[in-house]
């Protein structure tokens, strides 16, 4: 009995091995880890951090929730629907929701602490001063070491509001699931879009350390980097080592706030939000172009920037908040009422409108790419439904973006890159950014705001 049963554990790891991390399908969750401590750790690699059997050779121990849970291969985007809100969404493109708001965190110390306007933070505060948790899973940034982030159970306000702001390289949020088992209480869980639907999906299959949470909250996240993007900033200012960096801030000062890296030496070196940008199509992570959740679907509320030229012009942190479940609109609600936030409520168009150039790249962008690594013979992903079509004219804007990143991802426009000054590359990106959205936008959002989906059965 004990030999057939490891003989089914390690199918399962090695199935997650060969099917989705040398595959390329990795979203970089951390939930196998978790979910085998002691047997598996995150390994820092150029691809991201990637599970990796500990030294020693003990035998990696997994039972099937581990492959349920794994993101890489997909997500049940239309169980996880039902499980969750007892429906389909109204909205293919921002999932199921009850009201959308903007807003920002009423005390000023939390709304400037924040990313945009500090609402993620000050939800956690509320819930935690209010005795509704007792700890809030959480990423830090520079816990362990300056130049990561890592997961902690915050369990204090002063924890709290040292794990706010944005952090923009792969973080294994779920690789804590071991002590989130552990904890004694109740907890609120922050994650990005592929670590929530991974900690849905193990609740749905009742792990002990998932069940613990009663709050699900997270941002918006259209693309992410590599930790590499870090290292070739640094290079294109001599400095050759992450080692030297003491503190490394993504969203530092006022919004939309500046990329900070401070030097063991002293230094300080600062970009602004849209110059360092430049990084993006040079370091865009694997996941991140595979990805067709934007808004975060799968959570109670979900939080993104207030790109609108009224909010902008004010120079201050301006979030978009979607209430999606019935305790995340009542939660809101209880904030709003206590002075702790201000909450204007919005319409959807309005809302769908501050990130329509994001929302097309995961709803209709995502879905060509998958069409085209699949005639490529390469594994993809599946999420259970698709668009019903998708126009020619989109499908070439697809192709001129898709050429962007391949180019840039090479060796050779990397090491071209860095010897580029930031004061040329960083205004010259943002000029050419906002010139392509000007360009693209008539066709990028033709057909957006009435576009169909259908779902489609998974195949384990």
């Amino acid at each position: 009995m004990l030999k057939q049963e490891n003989y089914q554990v390690n199918a399962v790891w090695h199935r997650l091995q060969h099917e989705i991390v040398e595959a390329g399908l990795c979203t970089h969750c951390g939930a196998c880890v978790g979910l085998a401590p002691g047997h598996l750790q995150m390994q820092q690699t150029a691809a991201g951090p990637l599970p990796a059997p500990v030294p020693g050779g003990r035998t990696v121990h997994l039972n099937e929730q581990a492959w349920a849970a794994c993101p890489g291969k997909g997500v049940d985007y239309p169980g996880l629907h039902e499980y969750l809100f007892g429906q389909q969404p109204q909205s293919g493109l921002i999932g199921c929701y009850r009201r959308t708001f903007v807003g920002y965190a009423a005390p000023e110390d939390v709304r400037r602490a924040g990313a945009s306007g500090g609402v993620i933070t000050q939800t956690l505060l509320y819930l935690l001063e209010s005795g509704q948790i007792d700890g809030a899973v959480v990423v830090q940034q520079g816990s362990t070491t300056p130049y990561l982030a890592a997961p902690r159970i915050a369990t204090t306000r002063d924890e709290i509001l040292a794990s706010a702001q944005s952090v923009y390289q792969p973080v294994p949020v779920n690789s804590i699931l071991g002590k989130m088992a552990q904890f004694n209480g109740r907890l609120a869980y922050v994650g990005l879009p592929d670590q929530v639907a991974s900690l849905r999906e193990l609740q749905r299959h009742g792990h002990p350390g998932a069940q613990k949470v009663d709050f699900v909250l997270g941002p918006y996240v259209g693309t992410n980097m590599y930790l590499e993007a870090i290292a070739s900033y640094l290079r294109a200012h001599d400095v050759h080592s992450l080692d030297d960096i003491a503190e490394l801030k993504y969203r530092d000062g006022e919004w939309p706030g500046h990329l900070m890296i401070r030097l063991h030496d002293g230094r300080v070196f600062k970009a602004e939000k849209f110059y360092y940008n430049y990084l993006i199509p040079f370091f865009i992570t694997q996941h991140t172009l595979l990805s067709v959740d934007f808004t975060n679907e799968l959570t109670d509320i979900s939080v993104g920037d207030a790109w609108h030229p009224r909010f902008e012009a004010k120079g201050e942190g301006f979030s978009v908040v979607v209430a999606r479940s019935e305790k995340g609109e009542h939660l809101l609600q209880e904030i709003a009422d206590a002075g702790l936030a201000v909450l204007e409520e919005t319409s959807l168009a309005d809302a769908l409108s501050m990130h329509g150039h994001m929302i097309d790249f995961k709803k209709r962008g995502t879905f060509i790419r998958l069409a085209w690594r699949k005639k490529m013979g390469q594994r993809v992903p599946e999420f259970g439904y698709r668009p019903v079509a998708i126009p020619a004219s989109r499908q070439f804007v697809e192709l001129v973006i898709s050429s962007i990143f391949l180019v840039c991802g090479t060796p050779l426009a990397r090491k071209i890159v860095e010897k580029i000054p930031l004061t040329i590359i960083g205004p010259l990106f943002d000029t050419l950014r906002k010139t392509w959205k000007n360009m693209s936008k008539p066709t990028k959002r033709k057909g957006l705001a009435t576009i169909k989906f259908k779902t489609m059965e998974i195949k384990d």
